[in-house]
């Protein structure tokens, strides 16, 4: 059984819902979320630890969440980064001007909205306690498959594909070093908090060994390290959804996806459905399996069925497996 990759990492929604993948590491406020779908099943208080939100595009389904995310986050003092395609910085910034806010002294959240486009990425900063002037917008370059967003844990990087309106994929980026064993911590007697990120730190410094002071006690780091962390090589997750399996976007997907741990993917349509599934811009379960195996993934999660399938979910998980082995779905 491959290892735990993060403390939480699962499609909220599972297989058959809105595409919405929730990533989370204990201990600090840097969860991550790719796309904002309906995210009705996850609580405020996780949306609250978002670090960054990164949107594919924005039709209702892969967008509708951000309300929530707002009103988790909206009291707090810190920096909300939202990733999207072209239109991204208006979209977002009509959303938040079209609430009433009370501006209280505490509201002190800046949401830093990058919209990715053709060669650049342009960038604003919302910030509340200007009471959300129109945002002023700075741009630089950017080359698709570059990282649009990074931290000391991880990065992401982005590419374009074929959909029928902008829209980019994504892969979650561990860097190499020592990561939480999160098996270890659950089972583990000590309660996550503030001090995994210092230990983490610590251990990827190389520094020399002291102690951390934590619930009452005080401990060694060398003997927290060989306890909870594992060094590694890191690890790649792929998010793609609702995009062609075709020349325009092929290569940017294998560049994105390659080697990657998991491969979280959209399989809409079965294979009779092919013709749909051009038109609208989404793949098949095949073309999903094709693109698996070309990209050499560890693992395929299959996404975003659609609703005319109900009761007969297991026949697009067919036809992928029928190509790439190594396919699942999740239910919920």
């Amino acid at each position: 059984m491959a290892p735990r990759l993060f403390a939480d990492l699962r499609l909220i929604n599972g297989s058959t819902g809105d595409p919405v993948l929730y990533v989370d590491s204990p201990g600090t406020n840097n969860a991550l979320l790719f796309d904002a779908g309906d995210n009705s099943r996850l609580e405020l208080e996780r949306l609250a630890d978002l670090n960054a939100v990164f949107i594919t595009h924005h039709h209702v389904d892969h967008f509708i969440g951000l309300d929530r995310i707002v009103r988790a986050n909206i009291d707090a003092d810190k920096t909300l980064c939202i990733c999207g395609p072209a239109g991204t910085i208006r979209k977002v910034y009509d959303r938040i001007r079209s609430y009433e806010y009370q501006f209280f002294p505490f509201q002190k959240i800046v949401l830093r909205v990058e919209e990715i486009g053709d060669g650049t990425i342009r960038t604003a900063h919302l910030e509340c306690t200007r009471r959300f002037p129109e945002p002023e917008i700075a741009e630089r370059a950017w080359s698709p498959g570059a990282a649009v967003f990074q931290n000391d844990e991880v990065l992401v990087e982005a590419t374009p594909v074929d959909h029928v309106v902008p829209c980019l994929a994504y892969a979650l980026v561990q860097r190499p070093g020592f990561h939480v064993i999160p098996e270890r911590l659950d089972a583990g007697l000590l309660r996550p908090g503030p001090w995994i990120g210092r230990l983490v730190a610590w251990a990827n410094s190389g520094a020399a060994d002291s102690t951390l002071d934590i619930q009452g006690g005080r401990f060694s780091q060398s003997a927290l390290a060989e306890q909870y962390l594992r060094k590694s090589r890191g690890t790649r997750i792929a998010f793609v959804t609702d995009t062609r399996w075709n020349d325009i976007s092929r290569p940017g997907l294998l560049r994105l996806a390659s080697g990657a741990q998991r491969l979280y993917c959209d399989a809409f349509y079965a294979e009779p459905q092919a013709r749909q599934a051009e038109k609208y811009g989404h793949m098949t379960a095949p073309q999903t399996a094709d693109f698996a195996l070309q990209a050499d993934v560890a693992e395929l999660v299959l996404m975003h069925f659609s609703g005319r399938y109900a009761g007969n979910y297991q026949s697009i998980i067919d036809e992928a497996r029928a190509v790439f082995p190594r396919t699942s779905a999740e239910f919920v």
